[in-house]
């Protein structure tokens, strides 16, 4: 298992603080999940115009590209909007593409008004299969992440079903299935094991005004070890990529102490598992 960050635990920081850190700080890889003020990294000249500087600049510290994730959903009825949403993917499918990133984040997404899970899975389908196609053409794999109105992963599991395509794969955010619905570990990997191609890490806990509260990982009470010792025992070799939102939430901790301490107890947890 390798290690990885998404930007969005670290909205100030440039493309140099970014990578640089990530080496110094023991990481294999970064997931982009914007840079700066752009949440749409295919508008910025680091990753247009300054690209090959940017290569440059992960070679010479040694970081790869574990993905990029997006703002995309499939679960959209209106033509003008699906456009949108295929146009926004097939930028950053191009892109991931040239820094060899393997997996694209994207979402079901919230439900279309009128529709439910059963009305809208056909048009979800569908719209996988298509963007699926386009994806495979680049060697890029496209993962619906346990988000929104998609976090059931049975439901998620079924999805998969039936969309039955190699470049349709699951992003499994550890903590949405537990937190948000109970689902045990056990259950929740049963179910998307064949389909995992990436993971989320974060841990929180339920605060005094019941609301969730984000932890530095294993301050929390969300069975993250466990998750990962499944992971592991079933094969899995992706990035485990930390999910600290700190673009959302900008009252959490400050990168300079949770992506270390990231590094430090995923490597107490599981020791040479860590690649």
């Amino acid at each position: 298992m390798k290690l990885s960050f998404t930007t969005l635990g670290c909205p100030n920081w440039d493309l140099h603080k970014i990578i640089s850190s990530a080496a110094e700080m023991g990481f294999h890889a970064v997931d982009f999940r914007g840079l700066l003020e752009d949440l749409d990294i295919t508008r910025r000249p680091e990753f247009t115009s300054n690209l090959n500087e940017t290569k440059i600049l992960l070679s010479k510290y040694g970081i790869s590209v574990s993905g990029i994730s997006i703002s995309a959903r499939f679960a959209v009825v209106d033509p003008a909007e699906r456009e949108k949403q295929f146009d926004e993917t097939r930028r950053n499918i191009a892109l991931a593409a040239e820094l060899n990133a393997p997996v694209i984040r994207i979402y079901g997404g919230r439900m279309p008004r009128g529709y439910t899970h059963e009305t809208i899975m056909p048009i979800l389908v569908k719209n996988l299969q298509e963007i699926g196609d386009e994806a495979n053409d680049y060697g890029v794999t496209l993962a619906l992440e346990t988000h929104d109105d998609w976090i059931d992963s049975k439901l998620c599991a079924r999805l998969m079903r039936e969309v039955n395509h190699p470049r349709i794969r699951i992003l499994w955010d550890l903590h949405h299935p537990y937190r948000m619905r109970g689902e045990r570990p056990e259950e929740t990997y049963a179910n998307l094991a064949p389909y995992i191609v990436g993971i989320h890490v974060k841990d929180s806990i339920i605060d005094s005004n019941e609301k969730i509260r984000y932890v530095l990982l294993g301050e929390g009470d969300v069975p993250i070890k466990r998750m990962l010792e499944l992971l592991i025992e079933g094969g899995y070799k992706g990035y485990a990529t930390l999910e600290w939102e700190k673009r959302w939430h900008p009252d959490l901790l400050e990168p300079e102490i949770v992506f270390p301490h990231y590094v430090q107890k995923m490597r107490e947890w599981l020791g040479d598992k860590i690649g």
